[in-house]
């Protein structure tokens, strides 16, 4: 990624970070601190990614498809056999260039590491599921999985498009319940049947 992008990405990462702080009531750090911080955890993943490549990956606390109803009933959608539920596929077991040819169509551009995304057209998730990188932001492999089924949700059954609606609408909601996941089913484990 080149100096500009990854300043791009740093700050849609912050403005991201403060809507999400805006539209949860939480009190929103000042932008420059937030910017510093992104700059750091982007360091730090770099670091944490080039000093584990042999390390375990991250698992899953939860099953998938429990994971998919408590999405889906907290968005107040009742799921249906007829509606194909997406491949996930994690980091650590597919491709870098699988990643990169499924992303590149949606995206317009290659990722040079691979990233957390729900893709459309293929109605696939991908997951980045290096355990450093959540121990250091205190996240699960879980939550992640919660926000990316949040857009399958959108897509699949609430009929959001993202080339027409509101992308930062769209991304500030599946954020929410990324967090309320966490909150409910992470930082204070939940029952997911």
């Amino acid at each position: 990624m080149d100096a500009s992008k990854a300043v791009k990405t740093l700050a849609v990462r912050a403005l991201l970070l403060l809507s999400v702080c805006a539209s949860t009531g939480r009190a929103a750090p000042d932008f420059e601190a937030v910017v510093a911080g992104a700059g750091a955890d982007l360091k730090a993943s770099f670091d944490a990614r080039a000093g584990s490549a042999k390390a375990a990956p991250a698992l899953l606390r939860y099953d998938e498809a429990c994971i998919l109803r408590a999405v889906a009933g907290k968005m107040g959608v009742t799921l249906r056999a007829e509606v194909p539920v997406p491949a996930v596929f994690l980091g650590s077991r597919t491709p870098l260039a699988r990643f990169q040819d499924a992303v590149e169509p949606q995206w317009n551009m290659r990722p040079e590491a691979f990233l957390n995304v729900y893709v459309l057209k293929n109605n696939e998730i991908y997951l980045n599921d290096d355990a450093a990188l959540y121990g250091m932001h205190g996240r699960a492999l879980d939550d992640s999985l919660a926000h990316e089924f949040a857009h399958y949700i959108q897509v699949r059954y609430q009929g959001a498009d993202f080339a027409r609606d509101d992308g930062d609408a769209l991304e500030s909601g599946a954020v929410a319940v990324q967090f309320w996941f966490r909150e409910n089913y992470i930082a204070r484990p939940g029952t997911c049947s």
